[in-house]
């Protein structure tokens, strides 16, 4: 069965350097993914309102994540972690916001709209 990374549509800000991702168990948020919290197609899919509303949230397939991944500068982080290696993240860029959107679980009932260097400000923002 497939695992997927929840990423925080809604905690990643224009000037973040890295997308954030969900923490295991629904608790905190993580910006390297060998921290993030893996979570069953079967749970994502039992509560995908809540997993992948498009607004907030939206759930991607860990092996698409996997793909899109870069090291971080550990310098971003409280240096290196020895437990799990080298910081891989999302980059918060379009292109990896792209195919994010493109592998979500099922069409968010909300349009997806990431803030990343670039990205068309949203209306009210300041």
């Amino acid at each position: 069965m497939k695992e997927y990374y929840v990423i925080s549509v809604k905690h990643t800000w224009r000037g973040d350097r890295y997308i954030t991702v969900w923490g295991p168990d629904d608790r905190g948020y993580r910006l390297r993914l060998n921290k993030a919290g893996r979570y069953s197609e079967d749970r994502v899919r039992a509560h995908l309102g809540y997993y992948n509303s498009g607004h907030s949230d939206i759930a991607v397939p860990v092996e698409v994540c996997e793909r899109l991944h870069a090291i971080g500068d550990e310098r971003d982080f409280d240096g290196a972690d020895p437990a799990v290696g080298a910081p891989r993240v999302l980059l918060n860029i379009a292109d990896v916001w792209s195919t994010l959107i493109l592998h979500a679980i099922e069409p968010p009932p909300y349009k997806v709209q990431p803030q990343y260097p670039g990205a068309r400000r949203r209306k009210g923002a300041a």
